[in-house]
């Protein structure tokens, strides 16, 4: 049985970028979980079980390429389904994500209609809004 909100782990140091990210899902009846700093990802996983990761690649201290890398081995991504966000979208580190089995790279400045239909249609959803 599909849920009918779909829950969102945002795994971003910028607060201004957090804003917009959670905005924007909940505009598309999506619920964020924030999460702003790496230390805490995996405990926040493992409380929330999140539908979705969208994680920034450039995160303080550590490339969120190789976080998720590190964690793909783990039980706690198994049915989640991961989102790279960045505005370094050089072609080596999109390559990387994919080859991860990263459901999909965001390039910022996100358009924030544009990620919520990308995450929706994962799922066989409308990224169109509904009133």
């Amino acid at each position: 049985m599909k849920r009918e909100t779909l829950s969102i782990l945002v795994l971003e140091p910028n607060p201004l970028q957090c804003d917009l990210i959670k905005m924007a899902l909940i505009r598309h009846s999506m619920n964020p979980i924030i999460c702003d700093q790496p230390a805490a990802l995996r405990q926040q996983l493992a409380q929330h079980l999140p539908d979705v990761l969208l994680v920034d690649t450039y995160l303080p201290g550590q490339n969120g390429l190789d976080l998720i890398e590190q964690l793909n081995s783990e039980v706690l991504l198994k049915r989640t389904k991961v989102f790279f966000i960045s505005s370094m979208a050089f072609p080596e580190i999109v390559q990387k994500a994919a080859k991860m089995g990263a459901s999909g790279f965001l390039i910022k400045p996100l358009n924030p209609d544009l990620m919520a239909a990308r995450i929706l249609s994962c799922f066989g959803r409308s990224g169109e809004l509904t009133n």
